[in-house]
């Protein structure tokens, strides 16, 4: 029997759309980038891959359904229509996420009211099920109506590894869309000075040994009717025919806490023996390599010290990117407001995103930028 094809969309961080689409691409799909994400066509295995192998995305939906409708008896009958017996399982709790922009329908709740009214109405009134709520989403702009449902569960950046964390950590998602965008692809060595709980590390060491960032995690997919485990089994398999890392990858920290729990978050990982995790003093650093990868997230000032306290450590990160580092690629992110001056060494900004609320810079200095005597 013919698969169904499933109208999908991946959930982005704004400017990582081409990444995440370029993904998409590699597993023999066509994306199509869009507002807010990438969108595609895929059957069932497509889905599972995507989920499994995206290491930018947030979340991938499947886009059930899109009418017109300005008023709630329209809405309800055409919330009917759609085929939910594929997705949810009856007695399963649902979670309703509804956003109306200048709509006839702009009553939020009462939307989401309606949205469990017909889900109940279409499976049946079941006891209820044990485990996560199907997340729905629906958006509704100028009285068009789109119905959506999670495929992912949990954000797609909870990889299943961070079992240590350290204060104010990188999301895994970003880690490896900024290491994407400096254009790592595991065949250079990469060095992380100020590693935290080692998110670029691990990250990059995934990347280099071609091992699927979702391998270790449950996906909401999982969870409906016509889930096939030995499909899901197949893709797992697939995931693990990956390559050696070609490029040594080092991870220091000179915090005892810090490198602790980066060793712990390797191990969990699975990578622990593809990268190296030091404690040391970043200034005592030599590069490994004659070229590499130099990155970094550098304190902000906001939440782990006063930003008086970090001009010395901005001003030695600079000193180690132009001496031990002069021919590598650095890359860093930066809160453009305090040191913007503080590194002395050319550079361009590429990207520029939130971290934890804070509105921050990915900057690059490209290699083969020795100071001249």
């Amino acid at each position: 029997m013919a698969q169904v094809e499933l109208n999908c969309f991946a959930i982005t961080v704004p400017g990582t759309e081409e990444i995440c689409a370029e993904e998409i691409r590699l597993l023999g799909l066509n994306p199509q980038i869009e507002p807010g994400g990438v969108g595609f066509a895929a059957n069932r295995r497509d889905l599972y891959r995507v989920n499994l192998w995206s290491r930018v995305a947030s979340r991938v939906l499947v886009r059930l359904g899109q009418f017109r409708c300005r008023d709630f008896p329209e809405l309800y009958r055409q919330l009917l229509k759609l085929p939910w017996g594929r997705f949810v399982r009856p007695g399963r709790p649902c979670q309703v996420r509804v956003s109306c922009r200048t709509s006839r329908l702009n009553h939020s709740g009462r939307v989401a009211q309606t949205v469990r009214a017909a889900v109940e109405k279409v499976l049946g009134t079941q006891d209820p099920l044990p485990g996560a709520e199907q997340l729905i989403l629906i958006r509704i702009n100028n009285d068009q109506c789109t119905v959506s449902i999670d495929s992912s569960g949990e954000l797609l950046h909870r990889r299943g590894y961070r079992v240590a964390a350290v204060e104010a950590p990188l999301r895994e998602n970003l880690a490896a869309a900024i290491l994407l965008k400096l254009g790592y692809d595991g065949t250079c060595p990469l060095v992380d000075p100020m590693t935290g709980s080692g998110t670029f590390a691990i990250e990059a060491a995934l990347i280099g040994a071609g091992i699927a960032p979702g391998h270790q995690r449950h996906f909401a997919f999982m969870d409906w009717p016509h889930y096939r485990p030995h499909v899901w089994t197949l893709c797992l398999q697939e995931s693990g025919k990956g390559r050696k890392t070609g490029g040594e990858i080092i991870a220091l920290d000179c915090n005892p806490t810090a490198v602790a729990a980066a060793c712990k978050n390797a191990a969990a990982a699975g990578v622990d023996s593809l990268l190296r995790i030091d404690r040391g003093q970043m200034e005592d650093l030599q590069a490994p390599a004659e070229k590499g990868l130099l990155v970094c997230n550098p304190p902000y000032g906001e939440r782990l010290g006063r930003v008086e306290q970090m001009t010395s450590l901005y001003a030695d990160f600079g000193r180690l990117c132009r001496e031990s580092f002069a021919a590598w690629t650095v890359g860093w992110i930066a809160a453009e407001r305090h040191f913007k001056d503080k590194m002395k060494i050319g550079c361009q900004r590429i990207w520029s995103f939130s971290n934890g609320g804070i509105e921050v810079e990915l900057r690059q200095r490209a290699g083969d930028k020795r100071e001249k005597s």
